[in-house]
């Protein structure tokens, strides 16, 4: 069987061809016997002291990864949660001794890293159960005596107690001599050690003085304790048990923001920290921890590396409610927090200025005067606070306000909108927080190779818009090719990671051209270069017609209005899958459709990559998963030839714990059993974080759901799926049957494939039968479906009743 898919594939007519040929040797036992096992597997081993949930650990196993690919490091990385702090230490060792023990058929891995206490602590008690791995680098160690042992090891450390002493001065900047602190502490665990650094650090900086420690605290201790100190002294968190396991104790989660609603701010050192609610610090850079982690796992010259090596702060950030604390100087510096509920603050405050000053305006005009200055102040603190915390760049609503003066002062020049795909990628796939600091990384490169009298605001979707001077007259577009086309080659960036860019542009001519004009224009060039698959890096535009919107803004906007109401213009139709024998019905195919009252019928292929774009695909997804089986359950005495329906998912929500548990519970609401649906997602999805992929199909097919890949035979993965994934159905994709009708070699391929599906036990579904001579074809095969318009088009869903339904008595 091999052989003839070997033979298929190396035909000349299938272009990736050898692709499929090196992924199908992968299944060959007699090449597998050919190469022996080696002694070590090149791969990382990482292993996480916590588990999985655990925002220290999450972030710091992203950012190895993220430091993993952005090294290069073709074997890649595994991961190991210990879960030593829901569990007792002993239980978690012996249960990762065990899961150790039976990988008898994977390679130790010669690098590891440790992260945290509990990990290095496995190391050194269970080396062995490890593989004896060649290198080994650990981070987060707190307890002195641990850090001891693993130096005598040789176990590489990379410590982080510099952060501590940066965030300290940086308050003292802020705040001037005395600095009393009111510290929250942590008694267990390697917290203890965590604070106890702390205190040693706080006594060695002169000034500052920890007035107290709560080592047991809670947002009511926090408030108790206060009155009793000195009225400057700052509350500063270094715990990490407490907020830090907030999957364990949910409710601690809001005790920072319930702390900030009573006035007090709490300052920190940790990123995750502040995702919970502090009020910033110098924060520790845990990009290049985990960088130099990776760097010194795959260094040649590790054994010459220095036994311990430190890594301080990456950036200061502080809430908004600061501001005046810094100095200006210095402000451009900081990046801010909480701007949006400080700009709320400062619109209050002119709001209550001016009808204050209203009432007395009569009778002091000195007081007009003075609420005058004062307003104007505001103002300026407003716009000030009109700068994106994130990227340090003037939000879009900035430019949409000066540009009718622009348009004036400056006309003929130019407008641009640049993004990333990639960037987009990355934040779907690891989140907003991880994916700005990416974005503020490239702004460097951008500013480095953009004209210096170019001015750049933050866009949506981590986005630029920008704007070229009249001075470039009609050469604009040439520079801005340029300046496309360096982005490509950024040989003088080696350390960061390159991305690729494409940008609109457009050349507005004067006061007729209104902003909503040239942003429409722009984001539809955009969607055009997203639509043509990014084959070309810019698109020239014009500014629309004022009363024309354009197709990607009247998409947009009626998907996210439709989102209220779906029912009111989505419907779905379905599509049966029968036998190819003798048309009897097997499954059928839900298929979504929107007619929109202006536009008409949409096409799925147009609107659902907007609704990917703008974050509505769980949404929709949900909808129609729930639409699905209402209506299957109403129906199934009625047709009772239909075994499954088939449902088409997003990848990136058949990825959500939340979808799984809600199609269970609907499921089991309405008495349906979990193996008549049938979820399909495409071979074209991206795949790039199979591990997470696998993790919840595996738990919906032991959950007894049917899973299907779509579109098979089109991509580069299918082989690689077919290894990882537990999938039930294969669904071989029209273009194969149309290759087959033409070609021998075609022919020959499509039924080496089928042969090799059922031969792993998929059953395999044939798309696009359109003719007898297919469906009979198809039927020596051995297929078990087919779908296509020789059978039945897409019904509406009161003619599948018609069409397969039971008489009614």
């Amino acid at each position: 069987m091999l052989d003839s898919i070997l033979c298929c594939l190396s035909g000349g007519r299938y272009p990736n061809g050898w692709l499929l040929m090196l992924a199908l040797a992968g299944w060959s036992p007699a090449l597998a016997a050919q190469q022996p096992a080696p002694t070590y597997s090149d791969a990382i081993q990482v292993v996480a002291s916590y588990h999985r949930g655990s925002p220290w650990s999450d972030e710091l196993v992203d950012r190895v990864a993220e430091a993993v690919d952005l090294l290069e490091w073709p074997d890649g990385m595994h991961v190991d949660y210990l879960d030593a702090r829901r569990l007792a230490e002993p239980a978690a060792f012996e249960i990762e001794r065990r899961r150790l023990e039976g990988r008898t058929a994977v390679a130790p891995a010669s690098r590891l890293l440790l992260i945290d206490d509990a990990a290095l602590r496995f190391y050194l008690r269970h080396t062995e159960s490890l593989g004896n791995p060649l290198r080994v680098v650990a981070i987060g160690i707190n307890d002195p005596e641990l850090q001891r042992r693993a130096v005598a090891e040789g176990v590489k450390l990379i410590i982080t107690r510099t952060v501590e002493r940066q965030s300290l001065a940086f308050l003292k900047e802020l705040f001037g001599e005395p600095l009393p602190l009111l510290v929250l502490g942590d008694s267990t665990g390697s917290g203890r050690h965590l604070s106890r650094t702390f205190l040693s650090s706080v006594e060695a900086m002169p000034g500052a003085t920890a007035e107290q420690v709560l080592w047991e605290w809670t947002p009511e201790k926090v408030q108790e304790a206060l009155p009793s100190l000195p009225d400057n002294t700052l509350v500063y968190l270094v715990e990490g048990q407490t907020t830090g396991a907030a999957d364990l104790h949910p409710e601690a989660r809001q005790w920072l923001t319930l702390l900030a609603d009573e006035g007090i701010r709490v300052f920190c050192h940790l990123p995750y920290q502040v995702r919970l609610g502090c009020a910033g610090g110098a924060l520790l850079d845990t990009r290049r921890l985990s960088r130099l982690a990776v760097e010194s796992l795959i260094s040649p010259a590790f054994e010459a590396l220095p036994p311990v090596q430190e890594v301080g702060a990456e950036r200061r950030a502080l809430h908004a409610a600061f501001y005046q604390h810094l100095p200006e100087a210095r402000r451009e510096e900081v990046e801010w927090l909480g701007v949006e509920g400080s700009m709320a603050i400062a619109e209050g405050r002119i709001s209550r200025l001016f009808w204050g000053g209203t009432l007395v305006t009569s009778v002091l005009l000195t007081a007009l005067l003075l609420l005058w200055s004062s307003r104007r102040r505001a103002r300026q603190a407003q716009r000030r606070l009109a700068i994106d915390p994130g990227s340090g760049l003037p939000t879009r609503q900035v430019l949409e306000s000066e540009f009718e003066a622009l348009s004036d002062r400056e006309p003929g020049g130019w407008l641009f909108a640049l993004v990333s795909p990639s960037l987009r990628d990355y934040r779907r796939h690891l989140g907003l927080p991880e994916a700005q600091v990416l974005f503020r990384e490239q702004l460097k490169v951008l500013r480095a190779q953009l004209p210096r009298d170019a001015h750049l605001y933050l866009n949506a979707d981590l986005g630029v818009i920008g704007r070229l001077p009249p001075s470039y007259g009609d050469q604009g577009d040439t520079a801005f090719d340029r300046f496309i086309a360096r982005l490509g080659h950024n040989a003088h960036e080696p350390a960061r990671r390159r991305l690729a860019w494409y940008g609109s542009l457009l050349r507005w001519s004067g006061a007729e051209t209104d902003f909503a004009q040239c942003r429409a224009a722009l984001d539809d060039g955009l969607f055009r270069l997203e639509r043509q698959g990014w084959r070309q890096p810019v698109i020239r535009v014009e500014p629309m017609e004022r009363r024309q919107a354009t197709r990607f803004r009247q998409i947009s906007e009626a998907l996210e209005r439709l989102m209220a109401n779906p029912d009111s213009e989505w419907r779905l139709v379905i599509q049966p899958k029968v036998s190819p024998h003798d048309g009897r019905l097997c499954g059928a195919e839900i298929l979504l459709r929107w007619r929109h009252p202006e536009l008409g019928e949409i096409s799925p292929g147009e609107f659902l990559p907007v609704a990917e774009i703008l974050d509505l695909s769980s949404a929709l997804d949900h909808w129609v998963m729930a639409r699905s089986l209402t209506w299957l359950a109403s129906v199934r005495d009625t047709l009772p030839g239909l075994e499954h329906l088939s449902i088409n998912v997003n990848l990136a929500t058949l990825s959500e714990t939340h979808f799984r548990e809600t199609l269970m519970e609907q499921l089991d609401a309405l008495g349906l059993s979990p193996d008549m649906i049938e979820l399909e997602i495409t071979e074209h999805a991206d795949f790039s974080d199979l591990d997470t992929v696998e993790k919840h199909m595996t738990r919906l097919r032991q959950q007894g759901v049917r899973l299907a890949l779509d579109d098979f035979g089109t991509g580069h993965t299918a082989f690689k799926l077919l290894q990882r994934l537990p999938l039930t159905v294969i669904k071989m994709d029209r273009s194969l049957l149309l290759a087959a009708d033409e070609h021998h070699q075609g022919r020959k391929a499509y039924a080496a494939m089928v042969q090799f599906a059922s031969g792993l036990g998929l059953r395999v579904v044939a798309e696009g039968v359109e003719e007898p001579a297919q469906a009979e074809w198809l039927t020596s095969l051995g297929i078990d479906e087919v779908q296509g318009f020789l059978f039945a088009r897409p019904l509406e869903l009161e003619d599948m009743l018609v069409a397969y339904g039971r008489p009614e008595d």
